[in-house]
C-alpha cells in the first residue's frame, strides 16, 4: 500500500516583495515618528527656555512670593508675563523684558479682571462673535488682554483691552479670504 504524501506548506509563507514593502514603509514610518517626536520637542524647548529665568527674576525682584504660570507675548518685542501670589495672597501680574533684565510693569490691583471675568464680559457684549482665545499682552507700553475672536462680518479680530477690562484703544480686524 502506498503512501500519499501531502505536499508540506506553511502559514507563514510570505512573498519576498510583500516582506520588503512591509519593512520599508515600518521603518520610514518610525523614522517620520522619531523626526516629528523630536521636532515637537526641540520647537517646546525653544518657546518655554526662558520662562524658568523669568519666574527666578520676578521672585527676586517683585512682591510674588510663589509663581503660578509663566507666558510669553510676542509684540514689539518678547515680553514674560508672571502671575503668582504675594505673601497676602494677593494675586499679581508681573510684566518682564528678559533682554534688558527689566520689570515693565507689576499689577496687584484688586480691580483687575481675570481671563475668565474678561472672556465672559466679552462675550456679554459681542454676542454674535465666535471666540477664538484671550492672554495677557503688552502693547504700548501697557498691559493689556488680547482676545481673539471672529466677528460678525466673518473678519478674524485681535482686540486689546485694559486689565480693568476698559476697551483699549488698540484693535486688528484681517478679512480672511474664501478658498
Amino acid at each position: 500500500m502506498m503512501r500519499m504524501i501531502k505536499p508540506q506548506s506553511s502559514r507563514f509563507i510570505v512573498p519576498r516583495w510583500l516582506k520588503w514593502s512591509i519593512l520599508i514603509t515600518g521603518t520610514i514610518l518610525f523614522l517620520c515618528s522619531a523626526f516629528f517626536i523630536y521636532m515637537y520637542a526641540d520647537i517646546n524647548q525653544d518657546r518655554t527656555k526662558d520662562n524658568d529665568e523669568a519666574a527666578k527674576f520676578a521672585l527676586q525682584e517683585t512682591a510674588l512670593k510663589k509663581v503660578d504660570q509663566v507666558s510669553s507675548y510676542h509684540g514689539n518685542k518678547t515680553v514674560h508675563i508672571v502671575r503668582g501670589v504675594t505673601d497676602q495672597q494677593k494675586n499679581g501680574i508681573v510684566y518682564i523684558d528678559l533682554e534688558k533684565k527689566e520689570i515693565l510693569k507689576e499689577s496687584f490691583r484688586e480691580d483687575n479682571l481675570s481671563l475668565d471675568e474678561m472672556k465672559q464680559e466679552w462675550m456679554n457684549a459681542c454676542e454674535n462673535c465666535e471666540f477664538k482665545n484671550i492672554q495677557f499682552a503688552y502693547e504700548e507700553s501697557h498691559p493689556v488682554f488680547e482676545i481673539t475672536y471672529i466677528d460678525e462680518k466673518n473678519r478674524y479680530v485681535l482686540d486689546y483691552y485694559q486689565l480693568n477690562g476698559e476697551k483699549f484703544d488698540q484693535r486688528f480686524a484681517f478679512k480672511q479670504t474664501d478658498s
